[in-house]
Parts: structure tokens; C-alpha cells; sequence
């Protein structure tokens, strides 16, 4: 019996001992000080900062720290914690053999976002400022939080452990667009923050917004999107094209062409004045002055195409010499930028073509809606928020144009339009980033490149179409991709090798590349371009002079 009663004895000294133990070490841990500080945009999006300086007795190998519910972008300044999800909490944790110890203090790093909903023409932003997770005493706690415009109503603060009542436990301030504030009482374990702010209708601009009905605008920016790439697999496909490398221009094709065939663009009217001057119908003469003339050598006759006839006979109408600044250059380089894409679309497409202004308008369409969502997420409640996002329409389909023609004149060189078209999608993906409706914006992006690259030779081909611009994409690559060595090879060979391709080239956009392939070497002087003083005797060195002569031409064409 004694034994027995012995026994029971150490029993409980054992069980008692146990919970002063647990007791101590659960002591032994504690959070002394946390700071949470929130910084919410237009959106309702919250930027999350909070400092933890936690009390450690013992040593401990691996932290906790629970954040609040569907955080995102969670870290922890100066390690490299694990995420984990407990019961839609992001929990990070911290390890470390060594073992933790002492008064320690971390700085996490979070967002949470869906904070915002709206009924009855009432926002209501419903802030965690403290994770219920949290398994230690919280000493001291305190918070602000940072509103993205001033309001009138008061914040209401609940608890898990003491619900409404808590708000007599804390002092809070509002100054400005600021709430402060701090809890007069530690906090237990497992305890919970919340604030609740209602705000006027139209104070944050994210996806609760009624009127906005983001889901229509991204469903109606996919179906744009296939509606574009149906009408054009439908109407405007021409096929494969077969392209190759190739010494040649296409056949039958001038210098000026080269910009209609490769983009649809405007042709080079100067380009056309070097050829013939290449061919020895004229010569270009450049005074001291910079007065350029252009002098006939022989009549035109049926030997060239019917439309170089009438515009050679258009510019030496009045005589022989025709002023490269006077009013019939400027008007017989307009009737050729007129009637040289007339030529090419009836030689080019079939008759059953679509019209590529269809699926260039049904993108851009796609950008303004798209770009419009976008803002509408991101501007706050202003006066001028209404006309603001007007405004997003036609500045969005300007982007999406921008962008189509950047994809289509990259056969050009233009690097100014290439980096406009590249500027304005990032800028669209940069406002979505910031307001919302990432994908929807990345949708529009992708359909104006995929626009501005099946477009870019026009609607739908014939087969020798597509044949004749295959080859000028071959001969542009050949002028591309050929070497030095092999271009000096052949200006060898033919002592007007280069000034006979340079006009091509530079319709294309590459006459500067093309001219310092040639390096130093000296080349024959030019038998249709005479100047005043002597001309360099390099290829750069022509170039760059007559670069200049075109120059003030291109000023005669657009005055």
C-alpha cells in the first residue's frame, strides 16, 4: 500500500514538473515588439511591412512566421525562408542549424490583395493586420495604415479573443490619408487584428468596380482576337513562302518598289531617280551651294515599263534640267508614290483578297479595350476619371497601331518606328502590371505583332505574288548577311558593282550598312553624280555626301 501510495506520489511530482517545464520553455519564447505598417494603392492592393523582434530562450532551429491570408510575395529581409500554406495562411519558415537565439528581429515583406468588395454603392476595405497564427505572446503592437486618398469614415477594429471590445484596449489616430495606432494590452497567443473601413463608392478602382465588368472586356478582347485571326486565315493567307538568299533584285522590280513589296509602304521616289541616273538617263549635279539639278542624258523610250515613261517625261517636261527643289519634282515624286502601289496591287493579290484595314482595325480595337480595362483598374476615384477613360480608347488603339507597324517595317530598318512599337507594348503591360488585367493585355499584345506581321505585305497573294516578295525578302538578305570580302570581290569586277545596288539598299533602309561593308577600299568614282568638289574616294565617304543630296530632295518632296 505504501509502495502504492509512493509510487502515485512520484507520479504526480512527474506530471507536475512536466508542466512546469512546458510552462517555462512556452515562457521562454515571446514576441516583445511587432510593428505591421500597410501602404494600400488605387487598387486596394496592400504592401505589406512588418517588424517582429522576437524574445528566444533556448535555441531555436526553426521560425515560424505567419503572414496574413493568400499573401503573395512573401520575404523576409535578409534570408531565404520556405512558404508554406496552412489553412489559406502563407506561413514562411526560417531554418537554421546553428540554431536561433537571444532577441532576434526580422522584417517581412508581403501582399495581399482582394481586401476590397462593393454592395449598395459602398466599398468596404477589410484589412488583417495581425495573423491569428502567431503561436507566442505578443508584448507590444502597433500599426499604421495608408490610404491612397483621404476619407471621412472611421476605422472598427475586431479581435479574435475580444471581438468589438478591443477598440477599448488600443489608441488610434487618423491623420490625412494615415491610420495609426497601438495596443494599449499584450496580446495572447493565437490572437487576431482586423480593420474595417467603409468608402464611398468609386474610391478604389479595382475588379469590384461595377460598371467596369472586366470579365465581358476580356471575353470581348479574346473574341476580337479570334475574330482577327479567322478573317485572316480566311481572306488574307497567301501560303508559304519559299525564301532564299539571292545577289539579284527581284525581276522586273525598281529601288523604289522595295518599300511596297516589303511593307506595304510608300515607294522611294528618290531611289527611282538614282536608278535611272545608274541606268544613264540623267545625271545628278550638286552646286556649291547645294542646288541639286537633274540633267536628262537620253529620252526614255519603250524600253523601260510604261509608268517609268510617263513619270521620266513628267519631270523633263519643261527641258532637260529639272530643279530637284522646284514644284515638278515635288509633284512627279507625288504622282509616283500614287501610281507605283496601283501598279504593284494589281500585279500582287488576288482578286478575292481581304482587306487588311479589317483585321488592323479589329486589333486595335482589341488594344483599346484591353488598355481601357487596364486604367479603369488602376486610376482612383478623381473628377476627371470619366474623361481620363475616354481618353484610354483612342490612346490605347494608337498603342496597338503603333505596334503593328513597328512588326511591319522591320524589313525596313526603321529602328525609330521598331522601338516606338516596342515602347508602347511595354508601356501596356507595365499598366496592367500596376492596375490588372495582365493576360487580357498580353492577348492584345501579341495579336497587333501577329497583325503587323501578316500584314506587312498586304492582303492575299497570287502565286507569282508571293513568289516576287519572297524574292525581294532574299535579296534583302543577301545584302544583309554578305561579307566584305565578297562585295569587294564584285565592285572588282564591275567598277559600278556598288553604286548600282546602293539604291536598293537604301530603299530598304540599309544603305549606311551596306556602304561600310566596303571598308577603306578605294572605289571607282561615280559616273552619274557630280559635284563641285571632289568626292571621297570610299563608299562611306560617297555615301554620307550623298546622303545629304537626298536629304534636301526628300525636304523638296514634303515642303
Amino acid at each position: 500500500m505504501r509502495s502504492t501510495k509512493r509510487l502515485f506520489s512520484i507520479l504526480i511530482c512527474i506530471v507536475c514538473l512536466f508542466a512546469l517545464c512546458t510552462t517555462a520553455l512556452a515562457a521562454d519564447a515571446s514576441i516583445t515588439a511587432m510593428k505591421t505598417d500597410c501602404l494600400i494603392d488605387g487598387t486596394g492592393s496592400c504592401q505589406v511591412t512588418q517588424s517582429v523582434t522576437i524574445n528566444i530562450g533556448g535555441i531555436e532551429n526553426e521560425l515560424r512566421f505567419p503572414l496574413g491570408p493568400n499573401a503573395k510575395q512573401a520575404s523576409i529581409a535578409g534570408y531565404k525562408a520556405r512558404k508554406v500554406n496552412e489553412d489559406g495562411y502563407t506561413v514562411l519558415v526560417l531554418t537554421n542549424e546553428a540554431g536561433f537565439s537571444g532577441s532576434r528581429t526580422f522584417t517581412l515583406n508581403y501582399t495581399l490583395e482582394d481586401l476590397v468588395t462593393e454592395q449598395d454603392e459602398v466599398q468596404t476595405l477589410t484589412l488583417p493586420l495581425l495573423s491569428p497564427k502567431w503561436p507566442w505572446q505578443i508584448e507590444s503592437f502597433d500599426f499604421t495604415v495608408t490610404l491612397p486618398a483621404e476619407f471621412t469614415d472611421s476605422p472598427d477594429f475586431s479581435s479574435g479573443y475580444y471581438g468589438d471590445v478591443i477598440e477599448e484596449y488600443m489608441s488610434v489616430s487618423t491623420v490625412g490619408t494615415v491610420v495609426g495606432g497601438s495596443v494599449m494590452e499584450p496580446l495572447k497567443d493565437r490572437e487576431s487584428l482586423q480593420m474595417t473601413l467603409s468608402l464611398p463608392k468609386g474610391y478604389f478602382s479595382g475588379s469590384y468596380v461595377s460598371w467596369s465588368a472586366n470579365w465581358f472586356a476580356s471575353i470581348l478582347v479574346v473574341v476580337l482576337a479570334l475574330l482577327a485571326v479567322v478573317y485572316y486565315l480566311r481572306t488574307l493567307y497567301s501560303g508559304r513562302m519559299r525564301t532564299g538568299s539571292r545577289a539579284t533584285p527581284p525581276e522586273a522590280t525598281l529601288p523604289c518598289d522595295m518599300p511596297y513589296l516589303l511593307a506595304c509602304k510608300k515607294p522611294s521616289f528618290n531611289m527611282l531617280i538614282c536608278h535611272w541616273a545608274s541606268l544613264g538617263y540623267l545625271t545628278i549635279a550638286v552646286s556649291k551651294r547645294g542646288n541639286v539639278q537633274l540633267r536628262r542624258r537620253v529620252i526614255m523610250g519603250n524600253e523601260r515599263r510604261a509608268i517609268e515613261v510617263r513619270l521620266f517625261g513628267a519631270l523633263f517636261a519643261d527641258g532637260d534640267v529639272c530643279d530637284g527643289a522646284s514644284l515638278r519634282y515635288k509633284k512627279t515624286a507625288a504622282k509616283a508614290m500614287d501610281a507605283i502601289p496601283r501598279f504593284w496591287h494589281r500585279r500582287l493579290y488576288d482578286k478575292r483578297s481581304g482587306n487588311v484595314l479589317v483585321m488592323q482595325a479589329l486589333a486595335c480595337l482589341a488594344a483599346a479595350i484591353a488598355f481601357l480595362l487596364s486604367m479603369s483598374l488602376l486610376l482612383p476615384a478623381m473628377p476627371a476619371r470619366w474623361l481620363l477613360l475616354i481618353l484610354c480608347v483612342p490612346a490605347g488603339a494608337a498603342l496597338g497601331r503603333l505596334m503593328q507597324l513597328a512588326a511591319s517595317t522591320y524589313y525596313l530598318s526603321d529602328y525609330l518606328m521598331l522601338a516606338m512599337g516596342v515602347l508602347s507594348g511595354l508601356l501596356m503591360l507595365i499598366v496592367s502590371r500596376l492596375g490588372g488585367g495582365t493576360l487580357t493585355v498580353l492577348v492584345a499584345v501579341v495579336l497587333n505583332v501577329f497583325t503587323g506581321v501578316a500584314t506587312r505585305h498586304g492582303g492575299k497573294r497570287t502565286a507569282s505574288g508571293n513568289k516576287l516578295v519572297a524574292q525581294a525578302i532574299g535579296f534583302r538578305r543577301y545584302l544583309r548577311r554578305a561579307g566584305g570580302n565578297h562585295l569587294i570581290a564584285a565592285q572588282k569586277r564591275d567598277g559600278q558593282f556598288f553604286y548600282k545596288l546602293l539604291p536598293y539598299a537604301e530603299a530598304m533602309g540599309m544603305g549606311a550598312v551596306f556602304a561600310k561593308k566596303f571598308g577603306d577600299t578605294t572605289i571607282d568614282s561615280c559616273d552619274w553624280y557630280e559635284t563641285a568638289e571632289p568626292l571621297p574616294k570610299t563608299a562611306e565617304g560617297f555615301y554620307g555626301h550623298l546622303r545629304q543630296t537626298l536629304s534636301l530632295l526628300d525636304m523638296s518632296i514634303r515642303k
